[in-house]
């Protein structure tokens, strides 16, 4: 069974806007409202209103068998796999775009800043309903991950998006397995009896790039 869901509620916290502007370099080092200055400040709090207008978070998932799936290391050790993709809409990254174009940087950089927040935030009430789901067959489950890093080849975006209808959602493949719109996530988590002490679970502490890796798990 396909589960769709449209959310009504997205509560963001600052340290998780001050994150995302720390990687386009538009805020300190420091995760905390003092690190920011009283003018970024009033800056985040406007975009804040702005950006919760433009929200319209929806998500898309199913449980497959292993075997209704593409043999792949990151599934080889589940007896099954959810499969989901999420997103907030286009509405935020067109006016986020609208307003860098516009000259208007830092407002569109903020405001990107939220629609990333965003969507992993949906990414996370879908990842948590999947869980419970799980815990209530007395199943374990694996951390969530991504096509496109943890040695799973970005090119798998298609797996997702053959067995998930993500236009019914509004999210689509280009060819380049880019997704759009742009705020969009797209996963997977295994599932079985002994998913915590599976190889695939536990590769972040043995990798060799854990130190330098940006979806680390540990």
């Amino acid at each position: 069974m396909i589960h769709r869901r449209n959310y009504e509620k997205i509560s963001l916290r600052e340290k998780d806007i001050v994150y995302y502007l720390q990687r386009t370099g538009k805020s300190s080092t420091k995760s905390t409202r003092k690190a920011l200055t009283s003018d970024l400040k009033v800056q985040i709090d406007r975009m804040e209103k702005i950006a919760h207008k433009l929200f319209e978070p929806k998500g898309i998932f199913k449980i497959y068998r292993a075997a209704e799936l593409p043999i792949r290391e990151c599934f080889a050790e589940a007896a099954s796999i959810a499969l989901a993709i999420v997103t907030i809409g286009s509405s935020l990254p067109f006016e986020a775009n609208r307003l860098m174009n516009s000259g208007n940087y830092v407002d569109g950089v903020i405001l990107d800043a939220f629609g990333s927040a965003a969507v992993e935030q949906v990414a996370d009430q879908v990842n948590n309903e999947i869980n419970e789901m799980v815990i209530h067959q007395n199943l374990e489950y694996s951390k969530r991950y991504s096509p496109g890093y943890c040695q799973w080849g970005v090119q798998d975006q298609k797996v997702i998006f053959r067995k998930l209808p993500g236009e019914e959602i509004g999210v689509t493949l280009s060819d380049g397995f880019m997704m759009n719109p742009i705020k969009s996530v797209s996963f997977a988590i295994n599932i079985g009896k002994n998913i915590k002490k599976s190889r695939w679970e536990l590769r972040c502490k043995s990798c060799e790039d854990r130190g330098q890796c940006t979806y680390r798990m540990y």
